[in-house]
């Protein structure tokens, strides 16, 4: 029997369920490998559906929900198969019910067309790890407990973590203010 290698594709749905569950930070490569691993196993012992579509199980160790994974087999290009993640929800979410009468079928369906701005994963992993790393009361004053870590300890690697947050946090705030100013500037057009 020949070695098939199993790739996933994370579609932009699939991102956007990850995003709208509340992990935006949740490592996609390593869940990539992860379920790329389980499908050669699965097809290993010869328990992968052979009409193309499963679901599994994921258990997100960082948060510590579990995640429903819905998968489809795409095309098969000599010894690689191709999967789509096509969509994520808790578990809790899902029902056999509501897969037995279409309803899961008809939201992996869904395109999504305006999907939000991505920001850079680089930087979102650093705020992320960043945030981890301090050792916080709340989460929204997280960079006045780094300023406060810094002015209490005078230490090079708090500087640069609070430098690297305030760049992040001006330049979101920068964007956030332009587009809601486009916006006033489409309806006051549109008054015109």
């Amino acid at each position: 029997m020949a070695i098939v290698i199993h790739k996933l594709n994370i579609t932009a749905e699939a991102s956007f369920d990850i995003h709208e569950i509340g992990l935006p930070h949740l490592d996609k490569r390593r869940l990539k490998a992860e379920v790329e691993e389980y499908i050669f196993r699965m097809n290993a012992s010869g328990r992968l559906p052979w009409w193309g579509y499963f679901r599994c199980d994921y258990l997100c160790e960082d948060s510590g929900k579990m995640l429903k994974l819905f998968i489809y087999r795409r095309e098969r290009l000599l010894v690689m198969q191709h999967w789509d993640l096509a969509g994520v929800c808790e578990a809790k979410d899902w029902s056999l019910e509501a897969e037995e009468d279409g309803l899961v079928r008809a939201w992996l369906q869904t395109k999504i067309t305006d999907l939000p701005d991505i920001d850079d994963w680089a930087v979102s992993a650093r705020v992320w790890q960043v945030l981890n790393d301090t050792a916080k009361t709340v989460f929204e004053n997280v960079l006045k407990e780094v300023e406060n870590e810094f002015v209490c300890k005078r230490d090079k690697e708090d500087a640069q973590k609070l430098a690297f947050l305030q760049s992040v946090f001006f330049e979101f705030r920068g964007r956030r203010r332009t587009k809601a100013k486009a916006g006033r500037d489409r309806k006051r057009d549109k008054r015109s």
